[in-house]
């Protein structure tokens, strides 16, 4: 250590920007699952009303999303895959009240310096469509017309070919890359409704096979939910009831009972009831939005479990939830992949879930109780 210290000091220099956006860019998109959401996320904010998602090997050899939104216009050409372009900010300010899932300006910039990406788009104002080839800088290298009905489609092959070591074991773990991104895949089919959103895959020379898909034509989320998960799924789940918390919880979060904040949160959605056989081994399927954004709040996941588990301690329930609050009470900056939420009043929250599960599944237990004893009462007689 002395001799490392005794060394002259080197001078502090900044890192060329090549190196930069490789090293960010290796931060934005983490995964299959990662990429996918993206390129999803830009077409729900384009509007689109179909979405056709195409995988070959997985999504080791291409990832192609296509879909009707509104397309790009020709003057935003240039800036589509330049690192933090976006029109959706225009000073840190409008973080505030951005309702669309993009808005950092990264995604496309990283997806061009980690694989070979392409876009075939036509804005309803062309007469034909374009399509774009870029290099890893997100620079166009390759421009021609082609026709194409209004909308985009953006191609990525090889994902991840740029980062050598992580390129290896991406293609080593694709199956487990594969199975979540199906589950990101299945939030955003069940909060989008009235779109229709398709996902297949192509290994080897076979047939396209289905992945995930939503009809498209519902305007519901308990729809949405038979269309992915069937309908043996939606007759297992209750709707979730709201209350608010009770003085006991409230005490239990250090809450003042009489200063709680009614209509702070409203929150909506479907859970298993809680009779034995009808949660599930694992915690697969469970779905959690803020204001319709797909999301991993800990402490949420954490309540929803433990209150399942005072009912049916050998389950996990299956759960839809979605949370509605001022967008002014929410951060949803604080990693890239934007699953990590930060809430005002989150103890209020934990307390409502608490009150408001407790409730359900007991009333659920005693409709049970009295059904077993009517059924006990009709084999006597």
């Amino acid at each position: 250590m002395e001799q490392a210290c005794t060394e002259p000091a080197k001078a502090i220099k900044p890192i060329d920007r090549k190196s930069v956006h490789q090293i960010c860019s290796g931060q934005v998109v983490l995964s299959l699952a990662t990429a996918v959401k993206e390129l999803l996320e830009n077409s729900l904010d384009a509007g689109a009303t179909s979405i056709d998602i195409k995988l070959k090997e997985y999504g080791a050899e291409l990832i192609e999303v296509s879909d009707n939104g509104c397309g790009v216009e020709e003057h935003n050409f240039e800036g589509l895959t330049l690192k933090h372009h976006t029109s959706k900010l225009q000073d840190f300010s409008d973080l505030v009240t951005v309702e669309t899932f993009g808005f950092r300006g990264e995604a496309l910039s990283s997806l061009c310096a980690l694989s070979d990406l392409s876009i075939f788009t036509c804005h309803k104002s062309a007469q034909v469509g374009t399509r774009l080839v870029f290099d890893q800088n997100g620079k166009i290298i390759q421009r021609s017309p082609l026709p194409r009905q209004q909308g985009t489609t953006v191609s990525i092959q090889q994902l991840f070919y740029t980062l050598p070591v992580r390129h290896k074991e991406f293609l080593r773990n694709i199956k487990k890359e594969f199975a979540k991104m199906i589950q990101v895949l299945q939030a955003y089919c069940i909060i989008s409704t009235d779109v229709r959103i398709n996902c297949t895959n192509q290994v080897g020379q076979g047939k396209r096979a289905p992945v995930v898909c939503s009809s498209g034509t519902t305007s519901s989320v308990k729809e949405n939910i038979g269309a992915v998960f069937g309908q043996k799924q939606l007759q297992n789940v209750i709707p979730f009831e709201q209350l608010p918390p009770s003085e006991s919880v409230c005490e239990e979060y250090g809450l003042n009972h009489a200063d709680v904040l009614g209509g702070f949160y409203n929150i909506s959605g479907y859970i298993s009831r809680c009779d034995h056989g009808v949660g599930r081994s694992a915690t697969d399927r469970q779905f959690y939005f803020i204001n319709q954004r797909p999301c991993d709040p800990a402490k949420v996941i954490k309540i929803v479990n433990e209150v399942y588990h005072s009912f049916n301690r050998h389950q996990y329930p299956f759960a839809v939830l979605n949370v509605c609050v001022n967008s002014e009470c929410v951060d949803i900056n604080v990693t890239p992949d934007k699953r990590q939420i930060l809430l005002q009043e989150e103890k209020l929250l934990l307390a409502i879930l608490k009150t408001s599960l407790t409730a359900m599944f007991s009333s659920s237990v005693n409709k049970l109780n009295v059904n077993q004893q009517l059924m006990d009462v009709s084999v006597l007689t």
